[in-house]
């Protein structure tokens, strides 16, 4: 399997996960759009880019730095929401077992199985 086609895989079914588990599916779509062109405009030529935005469109820069703020300030929301509830809901003891437990950041065949037969 090409790595290519493996990405593609990837990218399918974390979108139908998404989907089938959350109530806000389209925070997450966004995100993922927003990265999507974020990506695409790092790929553009720099020297092009920046003679587009002196040639009377410096329009885009303010979007461009506005949408940054609102990003951080839901990032810096999130993650902060996030250790709090973390130091609130778990005991000593949860945190221990909680450190000892492995990873679960290893994707396998068996997941994108699993995750395909909850599908049905």
């Amino acid at each position: 399997m090409k790595k290519s086609e493996l990405q593609q895989i990837i990218k399918e079914e974390i979108q139908i996960a998404l989907k089938e588990n959350t109530s806000n599916y389209m925070f997450f779509q966004n995100l993922k759009t927003i990265k999507d062109a974020v990506d695409a405009m790092l790929q553009m030529d720099p020297m092009m880019v920046d003679q587009i935005l002196s040639n009377g469109h410096d329009w885009a820069n303010d979007h461009i730095t506005t949408s940054k703020d609102d990003v951080e300030e839901v990032y810096n929301f999130l993650k902060n929401y996030n250790s709090q509830l973390d130091e609130k809901a778990l005991s000593s003891k949860q945190k221990k077992i909680a450190s000892a437990a492995p990873p679960e950041d290893k994707i396998t065949g068996a997941d994108f199985a699993a995750l395909r037969k909850n599908k049905k």
